[in-house]
């Protein structure tokens, strides 16, 4: 085994929700949601605390606390105070019944954002060897990245909110949804073999990459019409039947260790790897089931709700101990049982943690204020989901995502990150954060999102 421990990539990550609930309280203060405070603001509390975790996982811990602390100096001297129960929860109730639910905006948002930080991150010597992706078995930060980005499309997926949807909608839904995927695993192979740059066959093979796992997992998403439970039994059925085959055809040494003669078997950790990503896949859209259930105007429902995601994200972590004990460790590059259940295991607790620092945000107030003096109104007032940089990675998450990756490869061509002190890595990590934080900024205020088809 490989990697790090879970809770060591539970405490690295969770500065996202810490940030996200800190700077919504800091723009409530400062009523600085106007550009470029308002993205100057963002880089310093929501970015740059996510790369100084990464490189800096041992003051993960201080980091977050110099952010609640100085959160609650600039609350104490703006005059915020705590809002009547009553009030707060109706705010809230209203909040989590919007169709854009701040807390999945920020989730989704913030979670692409550690994503897009880490494929860069990863080349440079500070970024700790225990965080890239595991070579057989383990967990690790980026093994965590690449089962939440597939989780967060697949909650918000048309399937999980639009149940009458017929077949040949969904059809075209799915080859619109995978022909651009296609197209960008084929420019980035073309690309990847033209600057020469450095691959890990033993992450997706020797052709294949996530582009093209994006679009299989696309396909069958929207092929198969699975909701609530159905998606949920249907994630259990795929998820356990591959693991049977893993453990009892050969399937696993297969993977792990033959020969690459032919393209099956250069590419069998992405090919084989599609089955374990697409149970991920309906895992999410159950999970978004629940999330996108109304919920009643009641303090109860609301508890219930943010009770239910912490005790099964419990649930979930307890089978991740139970497989481990009979000998089913995880691992991201089969993608199998273990690596399923460990990636709902944490981005459920993750989401859970999102959903607290919602509840939290909704009981304070800047008393007086006419506009703006609750975080419901604020919103309101700006026209925002959430705040401003969750709000712009959400709304052109593929366009950020395939702009890193082309900001990634240019790095890596005109400078050697391999060989690059930490202090070159820094600068360059901070101007890399800071381009992607502005090239979702710049498309969000021009009102643009990008679509491929």
């Amino acid at each position: 085994k490989n990697g790090g421990t879970s809770l060591e990539v539970v405490v690295v990550t969770a500065v996202a929700p810490v940030a996200v609930a800190c700077i919504q309280i800091v723009q409530l203060v400062l009523k600085r949601h106007a550009a470029p405070y308002s993205f100057l603001l963002n880089f310093v509390m929501v970015t740059w605390p996510l790369y100084c975790c990464f490189v800096l996982p041992e003051c993960a811990g201080h980091i977050i606390l110099g952010l609640i602390a100085s959160t609650f100096l600039i609350a104490a001297v703006g005059g915020v105070r705590v809002r009547d129960s009553g009030e707060a929860i109706k705010d809230l109730t209203v909040a989590l019944n919007l169709p854009r639910k701040a807390f999945v905006t920020a989730y989704r948002g913030t979670m692409m954002l550690a994503t897009c930080i880490a494929i860069l991150a990863v080349d440079f010597p500070s970024f700790p060897r225990r965080f890239a992706k595991t070579e057989t078995f383990g967990v690790s930060v980026m093994d965590a990245g690449v089962g939440s980005v597939l989780l967060t499309q697949a909650m918000v997926a048309p399937v999980t909110r639009h149940s009458t949807v017929g077949a040949p909608q969904r059809v075209q839904s799915a080859l619109l949804s995978a022909s651009p995927l296609l197209l960008l695993g084929g420019v980035r192979i073309a690309g990847t073999v033209a600057a020469d740059y450095h691959t890990h066959v033993s992450e997706y093979g020797v052709h294949w990459n996530f582009f093209f796992t994006l679009a299989v997992v696309s396909i069958v998403g929207n092929a198969l019409p699975l909701q609530g439970l159905q998606a949920a039994i249907g994630a259990i059925a795929m998820s356990a039947a591959y693991q049977y085959a893993l453990s009892t055809t050969g399937l696993q040494d297969y993977i792990l260790s033959a020969t690459r003669v032919d393209l099956l078997s250069a590419n069998r950790e992405g090919v084989f790897g599609c089955v374990g990503y697409c149970a991920v896949f309906f895992s999410g859209v159950a999970l978004g089931k629940v999330i996108f259930t109304k919920v009643a105007r009641t303090a109860s429902s609301c508890l219930f709700l943010c009770v239910s995601l912490f005790v099964g994200a419990a649930l979930l972590w307890a089978g991740v101990a139970v497989l481990e004990e009979y000998g089913l460790h995880v691992s991201r590059r089969m993608v199998n049982l273990p690596y399923v259940v460990w990636t709902m295991a944490y981005n459920t607790l993750i989401l859970a943690l999102f959903l607290a620092a919602e509840v939290l945000v909704h009981f304070i107030e800047i008393p007086g204020k006419k506009r703006g003096g609750t975080i419901l109104s604020a919103r309101q007032y700006y026209s925002e989901s959430c705040q401003m940089l969750c709000d712009a990675v959400n709304r052109n998450l593929l366009a950020v995502f395939l702009a890193s990756n082309l900001m990634t490869g240019a790095t890596n061509i005109f400078l050697p990150t391999l060989t690059a002190t930490w202090t070159q890595g820094f600068i360059t990590m901070s101007l890399y954060s800071l381009a992607v934080t502005c090239l979702a900024a710049e498309l969000n205020r021009r009102n643009l999102t990008l679509k491929f088809w």
